[in-house]
């Protein structure tokens, strides 16, 4: 007898199944491994869970499909399987009509096949793991199967927790959280369930931030940065993707300088400093960092005067504004290029002239900072009007040089008038890719504009964060307009290859606005020996609490409003300082220990 197992992760919360099926409960999947560690550094795989797997409905003759029965996620997976005999099995995930979707796997077979003996048997892959949503099985009846899941994902402990008074975004923290758990094995990848699995850079880029709230990664990620220390070419470039393993995509972009994703051994370093407050890992990458800015501006460098500040190769050399949901093509994404990539240059030379002030390198660090500033100057003189206005209007076109203060403090606001004009018009839907994704709510926010911040935030139409809650996922996907309202994919034919994951963290990268503003525990040191406690208070959301792990212990913060007043609290580890913002701008600094601060909201 032969049982054939096939994994597939088509994230839809709502499974409209066809033969008059009831509603089915929204659930999610797995996690994974088989991997063991291979270095000091790499954690043991954590087994989370064993959650039993329960048949569902059968789609058609000869076959089940089945979903875990308690735990939401949908991640990487093992299963173990106990059959009395079987004629065959498939596992994976659903079409409209209720059937087994492996189409968005791509190439991806995602099937483990299993020859049963007579009696009773057990059934667990050992080398491979797979991401599913839901389980399909055939040539068995369901009587003389169980299936049970583990969940797993790198040894990386859990050091943050956020909750609000809306409980959409309370689902949202869970879709970040499930994520980023699933791609937590071995490296940090972009998704667990297609023809990928992989390290793109791109994605932790982003991510990084947001993941070291949730969790302590300094062993994970400093081991993944070995290796992107060990890849970087000779001349200061970095694969997409690490470790590299010959996948190329796009087909037109060699290994190279690339924004956004090179820029991984700059930001992902100083996002593990913040967190921790160490200098171990800036000096691990000192160097690379420097040859890598030195290959950006190489590229950049073909030009005159201000120009050759401009990043300007060929679109098809850049992700650009990847994923955008306001444009339908890749090439349209790419397009946006000499924006993003200008601010990329920025963003690296400037964040690596704090690090070289921090290593004591203040010579590298003075021509760091002429850099970055010219760069910013070239942006605002050559890529807007000068006066706050963009020539080629798009949100990241504005999120990034307002995140990151490339505008002469004059024409800030009148930028910020602009992006606000575009939400407006766009009916406060998100329109940012990768690049401008983790910063358009704190460049509106943080430039007088924290109302809109929270309509886009709180949005439930599509695209939106809460749009993928609203229609049951429970990860983040890839793509804005993963599943329409019929629970249907509308990607055609958009130069991606049916690109679409619904387990993709990077769009995720908006839980450091949950920490840092909602909640508004952010650190003013490194390592947060001094941090700030500061809510954003918008959105009809009434109170929040939440933990942040630190070197020093764990911070514990909430606050509440209630008959016009506002209620905070926080515990406050040894060793460090906090500053207390108070709704009127009354400042309070705190020292260790547990306060209750009230004020009039």
């Amino acid at each position: 007898m032969l049982l054939e197992v096939c994994v597939d992760s088509l994230a839809s919360a709502r499974a409209a199944i066809a033969g008059g099926a009831d509603r089915l409960e929204l659930c999610s999947a797995l996690l994974a491994g088989g991997l063991t560690p291979y270095t000091e550094l790499l954690r043991q795989i954590r087994h989370e869970s064993d959650v039993a797997v329960r048949c569902l409905i059968r789609p058609r003759a000869g076959d089940f499909l089945y979903m875990p029965e308690e735990i939401e996620m949908m991640c990487v997976q093992i299963t173990e399987l106990r059959s009395a005999g079987a004629n065959g099995f498939v596992i994976g995930c659903l079409n409209p009509d209720g059937t087994l979707n492996t189409t968005f796997l791509r190439t991806a077979k995602a099937t483990a096949t299993y020859t049963c003996r007579d009696g009773e048997q057990t059934y667990s892959p050992r080398f491979s793991y797979m991401g599913f949503r839901y389980a399909g099985v055939k040539g068995v009846d369901a009587k003389d199967l169980e299936i049970e899941a583990v969940a797993l994902y790198s040894d990386v402990e859990h050091s943050g927790s956020f909750r609000c008074s809306n409980e959409m975004l309370n689902k949202l923290q869970s879709n970040i959280t499930w994520g980023a758990k699933s791609n937590f094995v071995d490296i940090p990848t972009d998704c667990p369930q297609r023809d990928e699995r992989m390290g793109w850079t791109g994605d932790i880029n982003v991510f990084a931030p947001t993941a070291l709230y949730n969790f302590e990664l300094s062993r994970f990620l400093e081991k993944w940065l070995r290796d992107v220390k060990a890849e970087q070419l000779p001349t200061g470039g970095l694969p997409n993707t690490v470790p590299v393993q010959g996948y190329g995509f796009p087909a037109t972009m060699p290994e190279m300088a690339v924004d956004w994703w090179g820029d991984a051994c700059v930001l992902v370093p100083w996002a593990l400093y913040e967190a921790t407050g160490s200098l171990d890992v800036l000096r691990m990458m000192y160097h690379t960092m420097q040859k890598y800015v030195k290959a950006c501006c190489f590229w950049a460098g073909f030009g005159i005067g201000k120009h050759r500040y401009i990043w300007h190769t060929p679109a098809v050399l850049h992700f650009g504004d990847w994923v955008a949901p306001d444009v339908p093509k890749m090439s349209q994404w790419q397009g946006r290029s000499k924006y993003t990539a200008t601010a990329s240059l920025c963003n690296t030379s400037g964040r690596l002239a704090k690090i070289a002030r921090l290593l004591g390198k203040d010579e590298d660090a003075a021509q760091y900072e002429t850099l970055s500033a010219k760069v910013a100057d070239a942006y605002c003189s050559i890529l807007t009007d000068g006066s706050g206005k963009a020539k080629d209007e798009f949100q990241t076109a504005y999120v990034l040089p307002l995140y990151l203060n490339m505008f002469p403090e004059n024409v800030k606001a009148k930028a910020a008038e602009n992006l606000v004009k575009l939400v407006e018009k766009n009916d406060y839907k998100i329109g940012t890719g990768f690049p401008g994704t983790p910063y358009i709510l704190f460049a509106l926010a943080d430039s007088g504009h924290a109302d809109t911040a929270f309509k886009m935030l709180l949005n439930t139409q599509c695209p939106s964060w809460l749009y993928e809650v609203r229609v049951g996922a429970t990860t983040v996907w890839e793509r804005w307009d993963g599943l329409d309202e019929n629970g249907e994919c509308p990607i055609g034919d958009d130069g991606t290859d049916m690109m679409i994951s619904y387990n993709h963290y990077a769009s995720g990268a908006v839980g450091a606005f949950l920490y840092r503003r909602v909640l508004g525990v952010e650190p003013t040191e490194a390592g947060y020996r001094k941090f700030k406690f500061a809510p954003v208070v918008g959105g009809g959301i009434t109170e929040a609490e939440g933990t942040v792990g630190t070197p020093y212990g764990v911070i514990k913060a909430a606050w509440k409003i209630a008959d016009g007043e506002m209620t905070m609290t926080v515990a406050v580890p040894v060793g460090t300082e906090c500053t207390v913002m108070l709704p009127s701008g009354e400042e309070k600094v705190l020292g260790s220990g547990e306060y209750t601060v009230t004020a009039k909201a």
